[in-house]
């Protein structure tokens, strides 16, 4: 069982804005890396919108120096395309940027499998108030640094491990189907 999990934070609403990137790899339940970048938008994409400097903390000075999505590519695509599951939470959200992302620089667009933990955990624990990953790390008992794309990425990781655990799921394909949900393909 080895996923990977992604998050992305992002300076504005274009989405090609993205300013942090962060992974999870999971191999046989247990974090086994988890890579952070820090990532300057490209031109005219480039500025901080003043709600998000308030949610993630990131500012234009923390990136100046980063180096634009290009160069970060190819590891965070190498890590994303070997595993058998990528996992992200509110999905849409960071695949829609990363395919927007990918476009804008005219980088392909690599095949792998993607699935939600926002969209599994209504299926799963559909009695919870909330399934944002703050509630559901509180759920679970994980606390973590909310809006860092690295945390953020280990978060999601953790809970789909939960989501496991409580459906007594040995496979991510186990859960899958005991959610009656379906990986979608990037």
């Amino acid at each position: 069982m080895n996923f990977t999990c992604l998050d992305f934070e992002t300076a504005n609403p274009s989405r090609v804005s993205i300013c942090a990137a962060g992974l999870a790899v999971f191999e046989n339940g247990q974090l086994t890396e988890a890579p952070y970048w820090l990532v300057r938008p490209p031109k005219g994409h480039g500025w901080f919108h003043e709600r998000l400097i308030e949610c993630h903390g990131l500012t234009h000075l923390d990136v100046v120096d980063a180096p634009e999505f290009p160069a970060i590519a190819p590891e965070l695509l190498t890590r994303v395309t070997q595993a058998d599951l990528v996992i992200a939470h509110n999905a849409p959200f960071d695949i829609g940027h990363l395919c927007e992302t990918l476009d804008h620089f005219g980088l392909p667009r690599p095949a792998f499998d993607y699935v939600c933990t926002y969209q599994l955990a209504r299926r799963v624990w559909p009695g919870l108030p909330s399934h944002g990953l703050k509630a559901l790390t509180a759920h679970i008992g994980h606390q973590f640094n909310h809006h860092h794309a690295q945390a953020d990425a280990e978060a999601a990781g953790r809970v789909f491990l939960a989501m496991m655990h409580h459906t007594n799921a040995t496979t991510p394909e186990e859960l899958l189907q005991a959610a009656g949900v379906a990986a979608k393909r990037f």
